[in-house]
């Protein structure tokens, strides 16, 4: 069963809105009766509420950037997945945004006289590496 071996999916996000912006209705997609779908508004900074060795895959795309406490957000990554579960992520990072960045800095200056931050810090690519391998050897 399922869609792709996938029986069961479950979505979270800290936003009400961003887990609901797709929604069209009552309107489901062809096949959305052979994979259920679950979604819950949770704060990713904080305990993820599941229990722990719930998931076979945890994935994230593009969020991680948001997040201010990676360390302790992978731990909890970790906790939720099986012991064989896979985790898998794609996040911003290093010198991303550097052409936005330097638009957004000469534009303020011309207009305002003065800069302020509109892009957060990224971690370095380097660190990725580093913060996985602290939360216990994610990915081995």
């Amino acid at each position: 069963g399922g869609i792709g071996g996938v029986r069961k999916l479950v979505q979270m996000d800290s936003s009400h809105k961003m887990l609901h912006r797709d929604d069209i209705g009552d309107q489901d997609f062809p096949g959305s009766d052979r994979c259920g779908t679950y979604k819950t508004v949770g704060d990713e900074e904080k305990k993820l509420p599941f229990p722990d060795g719930t998931f076979d895959l945890v994935l994230s795309s593009t969020a991680l950037h948001w997040v201010n406490d990676l360390p302790n957000l992978l731990l909890e990554v970790k906790r939720v997945l099986k012991s064989d579960g896979c985790f898998l992520f794609a996040m911003v990072g290093g010198a991303t945004l550097t052409e936005l960045r330097s638009s957004l800095v000469l534009a303020e200056m011309e207009r305002d006289g003065g800069v302020s931050s509109h892009v957060g810090p990224f971690v370095d690519f380097s660190d990725v590496g580093s913060l996985v391998s602290s939360a216990g050897k994610l990915l081995s």
